[in-house]
């Protein structure tokens, strides 16, 4: 375990400061920030956002069923969700190249592996690797980095990095469909190997530094203290202690968890089986058409798609915090509904095309809500635990939705049914987040009745006057 720290005992005093600078004109965080744009672009977008381009190919030649290619990628996120906390404990002990480069070799390595598959057991097992290391190790170890290096610009410099998974996904999926194409998938395993291995690796290795310090240097704004801009959200700020120890007792709590897990059955129904809801699945040696479209042409399809991520996180979250959770929501489930109709149709030109659209703002709900309707309906007491909470439930639906879709597709041999299941689960992920707001102001309102602590701005206690004459004392 990490030594507590009070508030502010980090910071640095004028005489601890002698020495360290921010290095000029130009940041060497900002190299982190490239680095970290680059593992997401590589290594996390080939496992999350490339993969189900291989669906249809590997089901025909591995000769199994699409549930089961479906409970791999499943497998991949479970084990992604535990494997974080081992790695966000790393992250404080073990040096930033060490880390950098274990998770771009290992992407590597198992890329490799997975171009040698013929059995189901070995494609279980490599997503076992893939969620310990790499699934988890990119987006999680690119945020505990970039916030080390960053005071100022420290939401600026995460969405940067962290957009490099839309980024890579534009490049990455039609450079694979036309290698599947070309030259089979195994041949494509093989490329998105060397990719990673060419991109990433070198800048891990030669800039990354776990902390300012290691480099001579103190982070982006050490000392600056950022003007607090007024909310101009109808979302009232909470500014009083809450917790976990709190929130697991409350029904409103879980109706959110409940409306991020509906969330990621979306998430991982819709991302499972885009693809080969566009073009064809071939089960024992039958072609069950579904889209009919080329792989090509899927490929370009959710390039699009990907695009469209970039530019929504950033809207998404101005929407929150102009607007509110009310607006962000149902514009979220408005999008996430219509997607679900507009799949229905794959067949037809304009159905994927606008249901990547549409997915595309939906998707962001799973990454960019559920650490603003914490702080928003519950303050920032305990907001890494919290945050983490609701992240782990919403993984586990998007593990729940991949293997869900399979099944119900291997019996029906058709993805309607799953795109029925999607617009169900869109509308009660609306109506349980939405229901959950007026049910957090209420544990609100009532933690104040009861005198609970005021919150600093860094979601700290504050102690009272009492308080601080004993401490004195």
């Amino acid at each position: 375990m990490t030594e507590t720290t009070k508030p502010n005992a980090g910071r640095a005093s004028g005489d601890s400061r002698k020495g360290l600078s921010q290095g000029g004109k130009f940041f060497y965080g900002w190299w982190i920030v490239a680095g970290g744009l680059l593992i997401m672009a590589t290594c996390y977008t080939v496992f999350v956002n490339c993969i189900p381009l291989f669906q249809s190919h590997m089901v025909e030649d591995l000769g199994i069923t699409v549930g089961q290619f479906n409970t791999g990628v499943s497998i991949c996120t479970v084990v992604a969700v535990f494997a974080s906390l081992v790695i966000g404990r790393l992250t404080d002990k073990c040096s930033a190249r060490a880390l950098g480069a274990v998770t771009v070799l290992t992407s590597s390595v198992v890329l490799v592996a997975f171009s040698f598959i013929t059995q189901l057991w070995q494609l279980y097992a490599l997503c076992i690797i893939a969620g310990m290391v790499v699934v988890a190790g990119t987006r999680l170890l690119v945020s505990v980095l970039i916030s080390n290096w960053f005071t100022l610009k420290r939401g600026l410099a995460v969405s940067i990095a962290l957009s490099g998974s839309g980024l890579g996904g534009v490049i990455l999926s039609p450079v694979t469909s036309a290698m599947i194409v070309g030259s089979g998938w195994r041949s494509a395993f093989l490329l998105l190997a060397v990719i990673c291995l060419v991109f990433a690796l070198p800048i891990a290795v030669i800039m990354f530094r776990s902390r300012p310090i290691d480099k001579g240097l103190e982070p982006y704004g050490a000392g600056v203290v950022e003007k607090e801009k007024a909310d101009r959200s109808p979302d009232k700020p909470v500014s009083v202690s809450i917790g976990w120890r709190h929130l697991r007792k409350n029904a409103g709590f879980w109706m959110l968890i409940v409306g991020f897990v509906m969330m990621g059955i979306v998430n991982g129904a819709i991302i499972t089986n885009s693809i080969s809801n566009m073009t064809s699945v071939t089960l024992d040696g039958v072609e069950v058409v579904t889209g009919g479209h080329s792989t090509i042409w899927a490929g370009g399809v959710w390039s699009f798609y990907l695009a469209v991520v970039i530019f929504a996180k950033i809207a998404l979250g101005a929407i929150y915090d102009r607007w509110g959770m009310k607006v962000g929501t149902i514009l979220g489930t408005v999008a996430s509904v219509l997607a679900g109709i507009a799949l229905c149709f794959p067949a037809t030109d304009w159905g994927p095309i606008i249901a990547c659209l549409f997915f595309g703002f939906a998707t962001c709900m799973g990454t960019v809500a559920p650490p603003i309707m914490v702080v928003k309906e519950y303050g920032k007491k305990d907001l890494g635990t919290v945050t983490g909470i609701v992240t782990a439930f919403e993984m586990f639906g998007a593990a729940v939705g991949a293997v869900v879709s399979g099944i119900m597709f291997d019996a029906f041999l058709s993805f309607v049914p799953v795109w029925i299941m999607v617009i169900v689960a869109s509308a009660l992920m609306g109506i349980t987040l939405l229901a959950s707001i007026p049910a957090a102001r209420k544990l609100v309102e009532r933690r104040i009745a009861e005198g609970a602590p005021e919150l600093d701005a860094e979601g700290f206690e504050i102690a009272s006057p009492s308080e601080q004459s004993k401490a004195r004392a």
